[in-house]
């Protein structure tokens, strides 16, 4: 009976032990911001260049969002950065990789040298705050939920609820969380809140509370009103695609990531019948080769490395940050030297003569964009092609989706400023801010459509009544009407604008 006994708790403490070794552990960020954590000491990066290592010495740090007031020990952010400055505007990163962006509210950093003396360093000195790693640091941490804000900012956590009551049109229904694969808010008042569950059931309607209670991983409950909310995910562990980690900077657009777009065949245009006059006649477009298209917009990063190497005046960014976000006040001429230098970078032909007129591998003059090496911009077909999905489309209105929230920055969740490259779900090649965040610019001269069928062409020749230059995709500040793909957009190439930017593209060898 003894040996019975003994075997039977062996066997129990056999099964316990083998469920906390495949428990799943969430990983330790080794780096934040593009920059290494290290073992044993935090770092500030201060903006005059010194780099100092020691221990922070706060023991938390609170930041006012535009959702909600919440104080994070410190023990849980892996960085800061506080690029705003005197503004003190800055974006937490927590150790199980949470984004909070916001005004922080910490005056001064204490901080002690490591081997010297404490000090108090003024905030508005500092770039960011790195902290050392702990190899214990996500203990206990589960994700049991993930959720994605209009403003890009996400966090996991739970939804505190017991009862969450949905109103369609035929019903109010109680909905059982625990059967719920995911929640999706579009628009700002009167929520219209898409319900899947893991059923495969779909359910639309609006919730009947005006904010859900999270408690946070990283110990803190907080509210947030669903007009801030774009997603919540209930599978545990689980962040989408979609979702580019900050921590690992997987949205830099510093490595060229471009994305391969298929030639075919396209109707360009007002395809859905209630464009303007300029989007009309639709016409067929046709590509007998296929193109690079670059998978994010041309980062303030990438730019004023190009600024840096060529001893240009860096653009302003009106105080919105640098780094990821979309590159903004360029002109045409700009954008096209930017792509000339990227080509002299990898030793290919440059795409642009000194007027701007694109260049085959001869340097000689062309209008066939197929017969190009370099770096350019895309033509505006390539561009409507590459934005509706190419010959993957599933024919959305905006580039990705049908609902605009789920793929673009704009008037309604920009909070009227760019956002980080990459930060919405991406279109069905993969390409990311097609619609919204900011405008770009083509390599095209303005023309007017007609019905004719048009094939490896680009207009670069200045139209004699408007001699613009066409721009695509839309920005910010636009509102829903104005960001269709077959919305169409054009300036003087000398213009520069807090909306406008551009991407690279380049034709397949």
């Amino acid at each position: 009976m003894k040996i019975a006994k003994f075997l039977v708790i062996s066997i129990l403490m056999f099964a316990a032990s083998t469920l906390a070794i495949t428990e799943t552990v969430m990983p330790t960020i080794q780096r934040v911001f593009d920059t290494e954590r290290l073992e044993n000491a935090d770092m500030l990066l201060l903006k005059n260049g010194d780099r100092l290592t020691g221990t922070v010495m706060n023991e938390s740090f609170s930041i006012r969002t535009s959702y909600t007031y919440m104080e994070i020990e410190s023990k849980y952010i892996a960085g800061i950065d506080m690029e705003g400055g005197a503004n003190n505007t800055g974006l937490i990163i927590t150790v199980n990789n949470n984004r909070f962006s916001g005004v922080l509210d910490s005056s001064f950093i204490n901080f002690k040298l490591m081997d010297g003396p404490e000090l108090d360093i003024s905030s508005d000195k500092v770039v960011r705050i790195i902290f050392k790693q702990n190899p214990q640091e996500t203990n206990g941490m589960k994700s049991i939920q993930f959720t994605h804000l209009k403003n890009g900012d996400y966090f996991s956590g739970e939804i505190i609820a017991h009862n969450v009551e949905l109103s369609t049109i035929y019903a109010i229904v109680l909905l059982d969380l625990a059967k719920i694969e995911s929640l999706t808010f579009v628009g700002d008042t009167n929520i219209l809140t898409t319900v899947k569950m893991v059923n495969g059931d779909t359910l639309q309607g609006i919730l009947q509370t005006d904010d859900l209670e999270f408690k946070l991983d990283v110990g803190l409950v907080i509210r947030v009103d669903q007009r801030w909310i774009d997603r919540v995910f209930f599978n545990e562990g689980y962040i989408p695609d979609s979702m580019p980690s900050v921590i690992n900077d997987l949205a830099s657009a510093g490595n060229r990531s471009t994305v391969l777009v298929n030639g075919g065949t396209f109707l360009m245009g007002d395809t859905w019948g209630d464009g303007n006059n300029l989007e009309k006649p639709v016409h067929e477009v046709d590509f007998e080769y296929s193109y690079y298209m670059g998978k994010f917009e041309v980062s303030f990063e990438e730019y004023d490395a190009f600024c840096e190497a060529t001893r240009r005046v860096k653009p302003d960014d009106l105080g919105w940050g640098r780094d990821n976000r979309p590159v903004i006040n360029v002109t045409w001429w700009d954008a096209i030297d930017y792509c000339n230098w990227l080509s002299e970078e990898e030793e290919l032909p440059k795409a642009y003569d000194n007027l701007g007129k694109l260049l085959d591998k001869h340097g000689d003059i062309t209008s066939d964009p197929s017969k190009v090496v370099g770096y350019r911009l895309p033509t505006e077909a390539e561009w409507e092609y590459a934005a509706r999905g190419g010959e993957v489309s599933e024919g959305y209105r905006y580039s990705g989706s049908n609902y605009l929230d789920e793929v673009a920055w704009y008037d309604r969740n920009s909070g009227l400023m760019t956002q980080e490259v990459g930060t919405k779900a991406p279109n069905e090649l993969g390409l990311y801010d097609m619609t919204g965040n900011v405008m770009e610019w083509c390599s095209e001269w303005w023309y007017d459509y007609a019905e004719a069928k048009r094939t490896n062409t680009a207009h670069s020749v200045p139209n004699f009544l408007f001699p613009w230059v066409l721009f695509r995709g839309g920005g910010w500040g636009f509102s829903e009407e104005y960001l269709s793909v077959s919305q169409r957009d054009g300036s003087s190439p000398d213009s520069a604008f807090k909306d406008l930017g551009f991407r690279i593209c380049r034709t397949a060898p």
